[in-house]
């Protein structure tokens, strides 16, 4: 089925793909694509921004007729999640492969060091395994529940690339 979705959310934990799919997306469908951790974030991974002030900057994207925003920070999805004309949740059933994919990642990015790496590997194992971290927030999948008709779910990186594959033979957005 081919559907011309214009407000696009790629939803996921870190090293699940999100943004390597929605640069895929983007260039496929001429769509800005954004991440949440630029609203999240003053200055990148160390000084967080004002909670409202980044949720009154990213409600301006999420107003705009067409947009494709990745990320899985709680407080700044929700509207995206209520707006999107389709949600692609990536959801990887091992958690050793995102772990591969984070240390992949970081042996390319200049601007990481292995504290950094550690310190987020660490973080997702605790937040995966709820080790008396963010008890207290919901998880991504519960945050579905109300959006489940517009949901697509990818859990490889083969389904990730077969889905983009699928819109460039059909030249459109696709799902799978």
């Amino acid at each position: 089925m081919i559907n011309k979705h214009k407000r696009i959310f790629i939803l996921g934990d870190s090293g699940r793909g999100k943004t390597t799919f929605a640069e895929k997306l983007s260039k496929q469908t001429g769509i800005q694509h954004y991440s949440t951790d630029d609203f999240f974030w003053k200055v990148k991974f160390s000084t967080p921004n004002d909670r409202e002030k980044s949720i009154k900057e990213i409600s301006h994207i999420y107003d705009k007729n067409e947009w494709i925003m990745e990320g899985g920070t709680r407080h700044l999805i929700l509207k995206g999640l209520e707006k999107a004309d389709v949600i692609y949740y990536l959801q990887f059933k091992n958690i050793l492969f995102q772990y591969y994919f984070l240390i992949k990642r970081n042996l390319k990015r200049k601007n990481e060091n292995f504290t950094d790496l550690f310190n987020l590997l660490k973080h997702i194992t605790k937040k995966k395994y709820k080790k008396s971290y963010g008890n207290h927030l919901p998880r991504l999948q519960e945050l579905l529940e109300p959006y489940e008709n517009k949901v697509v779910r990818l859990s490889s990186m083969k389904e990730i690339n077969q889905c983009v594959e699928s819109m460039e033979a059909n030249g459109s957005n696709t799902t799978i």
